[in-house]
């Protein structure tokens, strides 16, 4: 464990506080949880899907590399991110849509956490977790972004009347609000559009841990 804890950079833990603390965008008072679940999951694959600058992409980077495993960043446009030196064999960006990347992922290899931030339609969100079914087992935790979109948090925020474009027919809430209870659990963090944690009760047919 001593080792592990010498692995993260005391740099990037000051900034994710400072991020909490004093940031003003919309997933910055998130930066410390990602950290935290990612390092405590022990696990060795990580997947971010939606990028941007990065502000996601650091924490979740820095628990990889601490539990010597790998994050895969998809975004479907290029991304300002730079990986920080020491950390390079721990990131892969791929520039594809996230829907595609999934689909192509060896459904062998478990996903220990992912992260989804991208398009946020209720269309896309919902692909997304079906085929994020069979790439997870109940150890696994599915982390979504923006469940409350548009300032609403402590409340989730569902509209149906907008029918095209990034909040289409419900959103992300309405994708995760209709999974199946006896198969499913989450509950959401409500500050920043919200945080959701989604866990996977338990599966017979893919991933059993």
């Amino acid at each position: 464990m001593k080792e592990k804890n010498q692995q993260v950079n005391p740099e990037s833990l000051q900034k994710f506080v400072e991020t909490v603390l004093f940031g003003s965008g919309d997933s910055d008072r998130h930066a410390m949880t990602l950290f935290s679940i990612a390092l405590a999951s022990k696990g060795k694959v990580f997947v971010e899907l939606g990028v941007r600058s990065g502000t996601t992409t650091l924490p979740l980077l820095e628990a990889a590399k601490a539990n010597g495993g790998k994050l895969y960043s998809v975004d479907i446009e290029e991304t300002a991110f730079v990986c920080p030196s020491g950390c390079e064999k721990h990131w892969e960006f791929r520039k594809s849509d996230a829907v595609s990347f999934l689909e192509n992922w060896n459904a062998a290899d478990k996903i220990d956490v992912l992260y989804i931030d991208d398009w946020h339609s209720y269309e896309h969100v919902k692909k997304e977790l079906e085929i994020a079914d069979r790439l997870v087992g109940p150890s696994s935790v599915i982390l979504l972004h923006d469940l409350m979109w548009g300032n609403h948090d402590p409340f989730y925020r569902c509209d149906l009347t907008l029918k095209t474009g990034q909040w289409a027919n419900g959103g992300p809430y309405r994708a995760v609000s209709e999974l199946d209870p006896q198969f499913w659990e989450w509950a959401t963090l409500p500050w920043n559009n919200g945080l959701t944690l989604l866990r996977k009760k338990y599966s017979t047919r893919y991933h059993s841990r």
